[in-house]
């Protein structure tokens, strides 16, 4: 409850209650903020190795069906 209650319901601890609820959402907006972070350079292309590996073990099993069918079709 981070907003004071403005009903016509008497509650005494309502101030308190909407300071401690903002309190608790700055700090984690404050915990979120770029200011508060390392700057880390970003890994460019960083999954191209992953994606290559992969690229060359698809194009290994494709050449190894073709040589096999090729030797099929000869016979």
């Amino acid at each position: 409850m981070s907003r004071e209650n403005t009903s016509s319901v008497d509650m005494a601890n309502g101030k308190k209650m909407a300071y401690y609820g903002s309190q608790e959402k700055a700090a984690l907006k404050s915990e979120f903020h770029k200011s508060n972070k390392e700057v880390v350079d970003q890994v460019v292309n960083a999954r191209k190795p992953k994606n290559l590996t992969q690229a060359k073990a698809k194009a290994k099993k494709r050449a190894k069906m073709a040589k096999a069918s090729r030797k099929k079709n000869k016979k």
